[in-house]
């Protein structure tokens, strides 16, 4: 592949990429000293700057010859920054000051807040039928029914985490955990009506994370990267919901999100993504 076909591959985002940039970045640039806004100050024009922690080029700042040109356009190598600081950390003589360790604690603490602050903001009461639009989304019926295994006893968290050797994810679950009790709620409400939408959810996630796993052979390969997994985990059920025939427009991205990311950690929870642990003998 040519220098410039490599090059346009790396900068060609999914648009649920750039959906999850756009919602964890807050409007803000990730620079934790950074106060600049990214949406200009008519509401309406986009000013932030996408940034490859790891370059799309051998002679761009921080380049990973040991990653795929689709792992450089991921989500997990992307960065959403203010002009100017974008253009510091790609200048090439900065780059011992700005290493690819740095900006993925960067990214790490400021989606970590951003989520914080959306889970203040007490959506699920201002918008109470989302959760379950989400639910009917994910639970339509995907391809064929794959004879999965399930898991009867899903392990504590903290146990599960550690095993699949979580890092970025790991505060992202701990917040959302506690709403797996409103949303085994709505489960229970929805199979009292003879649906089996529960199971379909489970499922769908499960094929996904199946589909995703077949690329990785070993457990310590999919421990080592357990991250990058949870991420295409979550970008290929946000292009399911971008598909399916009944949209959720009537609600706004913030709180669509929200509600993928109960039903995604719930369903990690349970074990349809990543591996549960060993039991105790």
């Amino acid at each position: 592949m040519s220098k410039k076909n490599q090059k346009e591959k790396a900068r060609q985002y999914k648009p649920s990429t750039v959906r999850r940039l756009d919602t964890l970045s807050g409007n803000e640039c990730a620079h934790p000293e950074c106060t600049k806004k990214l949406i200009a100050e008519d509401g309406v024009s986009i000013i932030s700057k996408i940034c490859h922690i790891a370059a799309v080029s051998k002679e761009g700042p921080r380049y990973d010859e040991n990653i795929t040109d689709d792992e450089r356009r991921g989500f997990d190598n992307l960065i959403l920054l203010c002009d100017e600081h974008h253009v510091i950390i790609d200048n090439k003589e900065n780059e011992p000051e700005y290493p690819s360790l740095l900006l993925r604690k960067w990214k790490s603490d400021h989606e970590k807040k951003i989520l914080e602050l959306i889970s203040s903001k007490n959506l699920l009461s201002k918008h109470p039928l989302a959760l379950n639009k989400v639910i009917n989304t994910i639970g339509s019926k995907m391809d064929e029914v794959l004879d999965l295994p399930e898991t009867e006893n899903a392990p504590n968290t903290e146990t599960k985490i550690l095993y699949n050797n979580i890092k970025r994810y790991a505060a992202i679950i701990r917040e959302f955990a506690p709403y797996q009790v409103k949303l085994n709620r709505i489960y229970e409400v929805i199979e009292k009506e003879g649906s089996t939408k529960k199971e379909l959810v489970l499922h769908n996630i499960k094929r996904i994370y199946h589909s995703v796993k077949a690329e990785y052979n070993t457990i310590e390969e999919i421990r080592n990267n357990a991250d990058i997994i949870l991420d295409k985990v979550i970008e290929n059920i946000w292009e399911n919901v971008e598909k399916a025939p009944n949209k959720l427009d009537e609600f706004d991205q913030e709180t669509i999100d929200f509600s993928l990311m109960i039903v995604i950690v719930d369903a990690f929870m349970r074990c349809n993504i990543l591996e549960e642990p060993p039991k105790a003998k």
